[in-house]
C-alpha cells in the first residue's frame, strides 16, 4: 500500500508540474474492477452543474438509468458526480473529464463519493468511464479522453493518455472474471 501511495503522490506532483493536464497512473480493467463498488452499464438521463458548499469548485451531476450491473447492486438510477462544469456564469474545465449528455451510454466503474452525499464518483478519474459506441457490428468501448496524460512509474515519464479500446463483450468478460477472483 505504501508503494501505491508513493506512486500516486509522485503522479500528483507530475500533474502539478505539467500545468493544466490531468495525469493518471494507468489502471487495468481488473484493477478498476477491484477498486470499484459498482461496475454498471448505464444511460445518461440528465445532467446539471452547481457549486460545492464552500463555493470553491463546480461539480457536474449526471443521473443514469442502470441498464445492467456487472459488479455490485444499484438502484434503477444513480447520480454520478464529476469535477468541472458551468454554474452562475463561471466555467470550470478539468482536462480529461468527459461529461455526459442525455442518451450517452457508458460502462462506469464507480465508488461512493467522499462527500457522503449519496453520489458516486468514477474510479481512477477518467479511467473508469468507458463510453459505449454502437457504430459498428459489435459495440465498442473506450475510456480515452482528450487533455489527459498518463504517468509511467517505471520510466517516470509522462505521455498522452490514449485509454483502452475494446469490444463491449471483451470488457464485460474481463470484469466478470475479475469479480469471480
Amino acid at each position: 500500500m505504501k508503494r501505491h501511495t508513493a506512486t500516486l503522490l509522485l503522479a500528483l506532483l507530475v500533474a502539478a508540474a505539467t500545468g493544466s493536464a490531468t495525469t493518471v497512473v494507468p489502471m487495468s480493467v481488473e484493477r478498476l474492477t477491484a477498486a470499484s463498488e459498482h461496475v454498471l452499464e448505464a444511460r445518461a438521463l440528465e445532467s446539471w452543474s452547481q457549486w460545492d458548499a464552500s463555493h470553491s469548485m463546480i461539480f457536474t451531476y449526471t443521473r443514469f438509468q442502470v441498464l445492467r450491473a456487472l459488479k455490485g447492486s444499484a438502484t434503477q438510477t444513480v447520480v454520478v458526480k464529476q469535477m468541472g462544469g458551468r454554474a452562475s456564469g463561471y466555467v470550470m474545465k478539468v482536462a480529461g473529464v468527459r461529461h455526459w449528455r442525455p442518451g450517452d451510454e457508458a460502462v462506469l466503474f464507480l465508488r461512493r463519493s467522499q462527500a457522503d452525499d449519496g453520489t458516486l464518483v468514477v474510479t481512477g478519474l477518467l479511467q473508469g468511464n468507458f463510453k459505449i459506441e454502437r457504430t459498428g457490428t459489435e459495440p465498442a468501448v473506450t475510456n480515452g479522453a482528450s487533455g489527459a496524460r498518463r504517468f509511467d512509474p517505471e520510466s517516470k515519464s509522462v505521455a498522452p493518455f490514449q485509454g483502452k479500446r475494446m469490444t463491449l463483450s471483451e470488457l464485460e468478460s474481463r470484469v466478470q472474471e475479475a469479480v469471480r477472483r
